[in-house]
Order: structure tokens, then sequence, then C-alpha cells
């Protein structure tokens, strides 16, 4: 990044652009966690989901992951390749998933585990999906931020100190432990990957290096995780997801509807009738949920229920 600090603004939008004509096409992958059980119950279930993830990646050629995040119940991926081959790879993730499940004890209907796929037709999208997908935990959690949940390349985005983290080549360790770890008897395909303790290394199997290019510079990507709600609310559309902002960024959009609208900075300055006003915007607009709604605006749950069943 050094290298751009003496470039126009122009200049770094060029480069960003070059790296996204040369690299794609891309897509977002997703599976649909209101219609799938909890999957990953603690942390052990997520290591696995990661060396199963690392693997599958490591063994499609021609696929990159720009970026991904594991959930409880759903996962989403920013690849790059072509169509047929990511869906390829989600396939072979899901295969040896369920087989590593499976010798784990756990008993999982997979049935609704399937991948959705949308094209990104450009770098203003890419940016924003990226964004989108680094910021899932931390819109569902509130114990982490886009730069710490492990199970995603969120926390991977910008974060010179990795180069400081010590790691080991999985191909140091016994054939045996090697299988082990990628709960698979082919691990030949997979020397690229490095591991810190036991968990194998993010960028070792993830391009954050290509994710990042698409970005003029970090503050421009942190201005992103933080600024653009609009833009989420319409990846949100196309992917039907429920909650995408968190109560913060939803009360800042709603003081400033309120001021625009009534004139007032308070909520609790407003009127019933502004307030079920207030609930529609942020429902329609930014799909706020009932228990959001209640908490912001103070409204009773019968009342949410009625509004929005």
């Amino acid at each position: 990044m050094k290298n751009l600090v003496g470039l126009s603004f122009a200049e770094k939008e060029a480069i960003c652009e070059r790296a996204f004509n040369e690299n794609g096409p891309y897509w977002h992958l997703y599976t649909d966690g209101t219609k799938m059980q909890d999957i990953f119950c603690g942390d052990d279930d997520f290591e696995v989901a990661m060396w199963v993830l690392a693997s599958a990646i490591c063994q499609v050629e021609g696929v990159e992951a720009l970026t991904f995040e594991v959930m409880g119940n759903h996962m989403h991926m920013i690849l790059s390749g072509l169509r047929e081959l990511c869906l390829e790879l989600f396939d072979l993730f899901k295969l040896r998933l369920s087989r590593a499940m499976r010798k784990r004890g756990r008993v999982i209907d997979w049935s609704c585990f399937n991948a959705e796929i949308l094209s990104i037709p450009d770098l203003k999208s890419l940016r924003n999906e990226i964004i989108y997908v680094n910021r899932n935990a931390y819109v569902a959690n509130p114990m982490y931020s886009p730069f710490s949940y492990p199970w995603g390349g969120g926390c991977a985005f910008f974060s010179p100190w990795l180069k400081s983290v010590r790691v080991k080549n999985l191909m140091d360790l016994g054939i045996d432990r090697r299988r082990e770890l990628l709960h698979s008897r082919e691990v030949s395909f997979c020397s690229r990957l490095k591991m810190v303790d036991d968990r194998v290394f993010i960028p070792s199997f993830c391009r954050i290096d290509l994710g990042e290019s698409m970005f003029t510079d970090p503050r421009s990507y942190f201005n992103m995780l933080t600024r653009n709600a609009e833009a989420f609310s319409q990846i949100a559309q196309r992917l039907k997801d429920n909650v995408f902002l968190t109560d913060d960024e939803l009360y800042s959009a709603l003081v400033s509807y309120i001021n625009k609208e009534y004139g007032v900075r308070n909520v609790a300055h407003l009127d019933p009738r502004q307030k079920l006003e207030c609930a529609s915007y942020l429902h329609f607009k930014f799909r706020a949920s009932n228990q959001q709604l209640r908490r912001l605006l103070r409204l009773e749950d019968r009342v949410l229920a009625e509004l929005f069943p």
C-alpha cells in the first residue's frame, strides 16, 4: 500500500479496475440459514468447517475465495472462477463436512444446506458484496467486530500483524495427522496450507490479497464497513436476508429520518402515529426485525405483530 500513497484517486481506482478485470468472473455463493438447523454448535465444529473448506478450495482448481464467513447455520463465500467450478467447490465442501460431522456423532439433515449463487457484475458491486460478507457475523452477534470473527476472512483484511504470526506448514506434519485435520485421505493437494497451532491459517487458502486489491486503501475499506447502509439494503434484498444492520446503525438511520421528516432528533419526541410511520420505514427500507423496532421505538410486541406478522 505504500506504493499507492502518491497516486491520485483516479489512478488508484484504475489499479483496482485492472485487478477486477484480470481475475473474474465473481460470485456470491451462500446458503439459506432460515431453512437449516444449527450445524456448528461450538468452536470445535467451526474448526472442522474451516479445515474442510480449506481442503475443498485447494482441491478445486480454477476457483479463488476472496473472502468467506461460516455462521452457525449458513455460510457466505465471495468466489472468483467459473460458475460450475464454484458450485463444484460447494458440493465437495458439503460432502466432506457431512462426513466429518457424522463421525463426530452429529445427526444433521443436510437436504436444506444448498448453495445459491449470484453473479457480481462490476467492481462497485464486488466491494459491497465483500463488505457485506465480512460484516455478517458482526451484525448477528454483538460479541464480534468485522475484524475479530475467527471463522471468516474479514479478520484478515488489512491486518499487517498477520505477517508477524508464527505459522507452520501443514506438510510438515505426519500423513495421519494431516488426514485427521483435513477429514480426507487425499491430502497431497493441500501443500499450500499453513497453520497456527491447530488452526488453519486463513490467508493460506483464502485470497485475502486479491480481496484487498479491490479497494483503493485500508481507509476506504473501513469507511465502507460502517457507512454503506443503502448498498447493504440492496444486497439483503437479493439474498433475502432479514437482518443486516446493527441496532446502532439502525438508530443512526432513524435519527436522520425523523430529523428530515419531523424536525426532531430525539425518538422520545415522536407521537404514536410518527412511531408507526418510522417502524414502517425501518422495516421496509432496512428490513429491521420486530425485536429491533421494539428496542428502538419502544413499541409493544402486540402492535408490531399486527403491523408485520
